[in-house]
């Protein structure tokens, strides 16, 4: 989940006509008599996904491409359904560029929006799983956690796109028909856009038009050398000029990567350029005409623009090759090169004006943002890297060491208790960052969390496969505040499987460190409504009980309980959570006393007959000792107080909790739970005969739900149609 940005005052708004001296004001109808009328506007749903790379910013041709595309896609589909578009071409011969632009002049006609799933099939770690692209694409269009199961996500996938307005979806870098398929959308009016360096020719049965792209014209390839490198330049060495078109072989790749190396030389003469690329074209295939040859003339203006780095620039590409990550800023370049942030800056500042990389833009936590500017460069970097340098493990370890020594900075900022249960220290592992990543505030933490989830998630794996077990537990360890706020069950469950196969290779964990990560497992398993969250808190007592720890057991019993009360059973977690009370009130634990009234109080209400007056005790002693040491939990208390307060006779008590309470959800960045405490109000107030006010708090509900819960959106929208 990313952070939900979001109006930080709760308020439901009304909107109301009325008639004075003939003339009407606000929304009119016609009706006998208006009594009290009132019209509610609802808030908005969120705007379809615009997910795909911004246009090329240099365009010279590729008319007839663009031609022939678009009467392919709105001429009528070979096939029922989806109208699917296969290009394919080879390194440099800028399929994504023309994907995209032809894409982008078509937003008008997909009111359903543009989806962008990178399939990875250039990348050295292989294909991007349809599991995960499948998961991708469901958050995309549907809030809350995919199902685990790749089938059932593929299954879901086609029954939410197969009512959905027309959307077009971009599949770049496939590298086999599988993976597509898998992604087709069900229903009609959508557009598939596919790239790929070969034909996926099975994708025939799929009723696929192939076009192969093919290299620009060279009367397009100068005009856009002229615009990258100017008019008056290419004039001055007309034969020159010509020829560095030939041994571009008409690839916008390589044009770019000519283009650059002329801007960054202004000294430089064409001629010069034109020898140092005819002798890399000898090197690698003397033999072959350029336009027989892409992946040579790729390699050979590639190996131009990589002879004229800095030596340490040059290294630091070739370390940034060796990530799995997706994306890369100057602190993690800092670290993975042992440089100061200022000149990993340079480095990446020089990289990009190469066109090794791209500017993604700049990011208020992270700064400027870059990745490769094509799978095929980071192939050749990695290449290059692999045959000079030999510390590969290192540059990953040095990015692990980044990632831990961010990622528990911000456990401590934002969940400080749980920080403390484990002495993680990044720095008794090796590669501690000389410059590591500081957090401002807790909301500051946790938006960088989310930022990086991806890169993060994708060095556990990274780790884990090379056996780097130190790192993955305790990274998935401090990731708890990203787990909370994203509630990301799918991947929740996955790498915490990883982490506790880990623990098994690590000589410096034991005991207590699994059954820290048993239990956040277990949390994990209850969020996607897993059974064997039960049996995995029973085994956590266990292990808790065996070696004497009394507040752990407590921890496991609490936590027993919650899963009983969650699947409905409060007469089965009373008894739990009772003893998990009484435990830690043994020891003072103040704060656990708290969380466990809370629970006790829920189940209060949901007894039969319901103990209301038990269950206010309960939640007034729990905002007590939690307010001021926990906002969230507070919150919590506070919010499960005006739902009780709003089912008795001391309504307005309870309504004034529920504001507060949705307030304070939102000041510590738990959407969610403020969603919640508006669907409460909502409900008083449809409970109390005030409908339009009931309307205008679940629609403001719903504009929180969306991003996060697609059930308690479902649930939501259902409470709106019983008051339209």
């Amino acid at each position: 989940m990313n952070h939900v940005p979001g109006p930080r005052t709760i308020q439901a708004t009304e909107t109301r006509n009325s008639i004075s001296g003939g003339t009407v004001h606000g929304p009119v109808v016609q009706a006998n008599t208006i009594t009290g009328l009132t019209f509610t506007t609802a808030a908005p749903e969120p705007p379809p996904p615009r997910q795909l790379p911004p246009p090329p910013v240099w365009w010279v041709d590729r008319d007839p491409d663009l031609t022939l595309l678009q009467r392919r896609a709105l001429g009528p589909p070979a096939a029922p359904g989806t109208r699917l578009i296969a290009l394919h071409g080879p390194p440099g011969s800028g399929t994504t560029a023309l994907a995209t632009r032809f894409l982008h002049e078509l937003h008008h006609l997909h009111p359903g929006g543009q989806l962008y799933v990178d399939m990875q099939g250039g990348e050295p770690d292989g294909p991007l799983p349809a599991r995960r692209a499948l998961g991708y694409l469901l958050r995309s269009v549907r809030p809350g956690p995919p199902p685990v199961d790749a089938q059932e996500r593929a299954s879901w996938w086609r029954s939410v796109t197969a009512a959905r307005a027309p959307m077009c979806l971009l599949l770049d870098n496939a590298a086999d028909a599988v993976g597509v398929r898998a992604c087709l959308p069900a229903g009609s009016g959508h557009l598939v856009l596919v790239t790929s360096r070969s034909p996926l020719v099975e994708l025939g049965a799929d009723g696929a038009f192939f076009h192969q792209v093919g290299p620009l014209p060279p009367d397009a390839a100068r005009r856009y050398l002229a615009v990258r490198a100017g008019e008056e330049r290419l004039r001055g060495e007309p034969r020159a000029a010509g020829r560095l078109v030939d041994l571009a072989a008409g690839l916008p790749t390589a044009l770019s990567l000519t283009a650059a190396q002329l801007t960054l030389h202004p000294q430089r003469t064409l001629s010069g350029l034109v020898q140092a690329l005819t002798e890399g074209r000898r090197h690698h295939v003397p033999d072959r005409p350029a336009h027989h040859r892409p992946g040579a003339t790729m390699t050979t203006h590639f190996d131009a623009a990589y002879a004229g780095l800095d030596p340490d620039t040059a290294r630091a590409c070739g370390d940034l090759s060796r990530l799995p990550v997706r994306d890369f800023d100057a602190t993690l370049v800092a670290a993975v090169c042992n440089a100061s942030p200022e000149d990993a800056t340079s480095h990446l500042t020089a990289l990009a004006a190469t066109s090794l990389l791209e500017n993604l833009g700049s990011h208020e936590l992270r700064g400027a943002v870059y990745r490769f500017a094509s799978p095929e460069f980071r192939e050749l970097v990695l290449g290059l890297a692999r045959e000079r340098e030999t510390d590969g493990d290192d540059v990953l370890g040095r990015a692990l060491g980044w990632a831990l020594a961010a990622t528990a900075a911000a456990d401590a900022q934002a969940t400080d208790s749980h920080y403390r249960t484990l002495n993680i220290n990044p720095g008794d592992l090796p590669h501690h960052p000389r410059h590591p990543v500081r957090h401002a505030h807790p909301e500051a933490a946790i938006e960088w969390l989310t930022v990086q989830s991806e890169n993060l998630l994708a060095l556990v794996r990274a780790a884990y496969q090379n056996g780097l077990h130190a790192y993955v537990w305790r990274l998935v360890y401090s990731m708890w505040p990203w787990w909370r706020a994203a509630g990301r069950s799918n991947e929740w469950i996955e790498v915490h499987a990883l982490a506790l196969v880990s623990l098994g290779h690590d000589d410096s964990a034991g005991e207590l460190e699994e059954r820290h990560l048993l239990n956040t497992y277990g949390l994990g398993l209850r969020l996607a409504d897993d059974p064997i969250a039960l049996s995995t808190f029973t085994r956590v007592r266990e292990m808790a009980s065996l070696a004497g720890d009394a507040l752990a057991e407590g921890q496991a019993l609490y936590e027993l309980g919650a899963t009983h009360l969650q699947r409905g059973d409060a007469e089965e977690a009373v008894p739990f959570l009772q003893r998990a009370r009484s435990i830690r009130a043994e020891h003072d634990y103040t704060r656990g006393v708290a969380l466990a009234d809370i629970l006790l109080g829920q189940a209060a209400l949901r007894m039969t007959p319901a103990d209301t007056a038990h269950a206010l005790r309960r939640f007034q002693d729990a905002r007590n000792a939690l307010e001021g040491v926990d906002a969230h939990d507070s919150a919590r208390a506070l919010a499960w107080l005006g739902r009780a307060q709003t089912q008795t006779s001391d309504l307005q008590a309870g309504e004034s909790a529920l504001r507060t309470a949705a307030q304070e959800f939102l000041d510590c960045h738990a959407p969610r739970k403020a969603a919640q405490a508006l669907e409460w109000l909502g409900n008083a107030a449809e409970d109390g005969g005030r409908p339009a006010e009931a309307q205008a708090l679940y629609s403001r509900a719903l504009s929180l739900y969306l991003p996060v819960n697609g059930a308690d959106a479902d649930r939501v929208r259902d409470l709106l149609a019983r008051l339209a």
